[in-house]
């Protein structure tokens, strides 16, 4: 009987390797999209999951992640992601392979359910009651001042840290000055040695000299030092009086209603030109974002063989789609040297895709990804030319949906990223331009004739700017469009944006204005100080000139 006892062995060993094998996909499809979900913070789902062994193969298929900022949208999805990798790396949860197959990528397609994590609807967008002006809503001055208080306040608080400085510092440095007790000394020196002989008082003068020096000594750079602390209150005097006026330009700036008619194209696809910028940084923060965490080094015995890396990927092929309007634009392309921790490589991440329309070459996009350093440099480049475009929403508005029908496009965008601080352009040039103002509300008279004006268009030329930070880009868009909105809008416009400012300016110095007046007072701050450092300068010098 003893002889089964291997056989059952073997046949309990062969079941459990099996229901293992079968059960591997599963486990990692749920995996995959529980902590990919945590992760993204929105949802991420993988239609199937295959696994090989000897040598270890993994595809992901049907790989979708939602964007968190637009749950009604994903971040990319992707056909096919597959790749050779190590068994023993990817137990101890590091992936190393030298190639990765991404394949059917798309950025920014539209959903069907929201990426929510717990699958609720986003919020619908509030309703802006209508100003009169196609759709123009100028910011209300109360909902500005609530978004920008932080600042304003963060503002007076160091023009009144500045004052608290300088005056601490000068309470100090009165502590070291010559007191009552060190002049009479002198005093009593000098009046002592009157009474000595010829040779005597000469020396006793030659001593009392030097040691008056060297009291003074002190008072040319504290005088020095004085000048500047006194204009230095004097520029934190001006920060004060000038604070409502430029914290109000600052905030017309940020919201893009600083240029007048020459901006006037923020107004019509201004939400548009910036979701298309919070969602290249959505998914730069959520891909190569994520390689700037700093992890300590784990400490490796010297004999260890592991490598110092989490993520290591020495190439990933690309290719995908974007649908640009009614145009399939294909592209293919390589990301190489993917990994956590470039020192290991000392060579930067570089990325490059060409493609265009039916197999024509009209885009190129590059970019280097430089976490080498403290902070992460980034540079992205891509031209695009001779795109035949159709059917391009412009503008959303209910009032005057604008849309481009038809045009020749070439466009150069070019972006850095230096640490949190983003640079960046996009120069666009259209030409054989046809613009629609499909159903422009026929109840609004500068409605109907912004749409006429803007369809005798033939030519569009937009620029777009960026500036501040990743998590708060600010983003401005100027167009030749620009001054047939503002001959349109006319002084109705300019009248509307100066009460805006002038609003917010009022509303600054309503709540801040007391403590504004108080910092002003401090003009004077430190004049007893220099009227004391100026006394007893005197009074030393009353006693060398005696010596004399």
């Amino acid at each position: 009987m003893l002889k089964w006892i291997p056989r059952v062995l073997l046949l309990l060993v062969v079941l459990v390797i099996a229901t293992v094998l079968f059960a591997m996909e599963p486990i990692a499809k749920w995996a995959i999209e529980s902590e990919g979900s945590k992760a993204v913070g929105a949802r991420v789902t993988v239609d199937s999951v295959d696994i090989k062994l000897y040598p270890t193969h993994v595809a992901l298929n049907g790989l979708t992640v939602a964007n968190p900022q637009e749950p009604m949208r994903n971040l990319l999805e992707s056909e096919r992601i597959s790749a050779d990798v190590d068994t023993k790396a990817l137990l101890k949860q590091q992936v190393i392979a030298d190639q990765v197959l991404l394949s059917g990528l798309q950025l920014y397609t539209e959903r069907s359910t929201p990426g929510t994590l717990d699958g609720s609807m986003p919020p619908p967008k509030p309703e802006q009651e209508g100003s009169g002006m196609p759709s123009i809503t100028l910011p209300d001055a109360n909902a500005i001042m609530s978004e920008e208080q932080a600042i304003i306040q963060a503002e007076v608080n160091d023009i009144e840290n500045g004052f608290k400085s300088l005056e601490s510092k000068w309470q100090e440095k009165s502590k070291t000055l010559p007191k009552e007790e060190t002049f009479n000394e002198f005093k009593q020196r000098w009046e002592a040695l009157k009474k000595k002989n010829t040779l005597e008082r000469l020396a006793g003068a030659k001593q009392l000299r030097d040691d008056i020096k060297d009291e003074l000594k002190q008072f040319k750079g504290l005088n020095k030092e004085l000048g500047a602390d006194i204009d230095m209150a004097k520029s934190l005097t001006q920060r004060a009086a000038k604070l409502p006026s430029v914290q109000s330009q600052r905030i017309m700036s940020k919201y893009g209603i600083d240029q007048g008619t020459e901006g006037m194209l923020r107004f019509l696809v201004g939400d548009e030109a910036t979701a298309m910028v919070q969602r290249g940084l959505t998914l730069y923060r959520e891909t190569v974002g994520d390689l700037t965490s700093k992890e300590p080094e784990p400490t490796q015995p010297e004999a260890s063989s592991e490598l110092p890396v989490n993520i290591l990927i020495r190439e990933i092929l690309i290719d995908g789609y974007q649908m640009v309007g009614e145009e399939k634009l294909a592209y293919s392309g390589e990301i190489r040297d993917v990994t956590d921790k470039q020192d290991y490589w000392n060579k930067p991440i570089t990325m490059l895709l060409k493609g265009g329309v039916n197999n024509a070459s009209q885009l190129q996009i590059d970019g280097i990804f430089d976490q080498r350093g403290d902070a992460l440099k980034s540079a992205f480049n891509m031209a695009l030319k001779q795109l035949a475009l159709s059917g391009i929403s412009l503008s959303q508005s209910p009032q005057l949906p604008l849309q481009l029908e038809k045009g020749l496009a070439d466009i150069n965008a070019n972006f850095a990223v230096d640490g949190s601080d983003l640079s960046g352009s996009v120069k666009g040039l259209v030409n054989q331009a046809k613009l629609l103002v499909a159903n422009a509300s026929s109840e609004n008279d500068t409605a109907q004739r912004l749409a006429k004006a803007l369809e005798s268009v033939s030519k569009l030329v937009m620029n777009l700017n960026v500036g501040g930070s990743v998590s708060d880009p600010i983003v401005k868009l100027k167009s030749n469009l620009d001054s047939i909105i503002g001959d349109v809008l006319g002084e109705e416009l300019k009248g509307q944006l100066k009460e805006v400012e002038a609003d917010v300016k009022t509303k600054i110095q309503s709540k801040y204005g007391d403590d504004l007046n108080r910092l002003q007072e401090k003009r004077e701050l430190l004049a007893d100080y220099q009227s004391l450092l100026g006394d007893r300068e005197a009074a030393l010098q009353a006693i060398m000139k005696e010596l004399m």
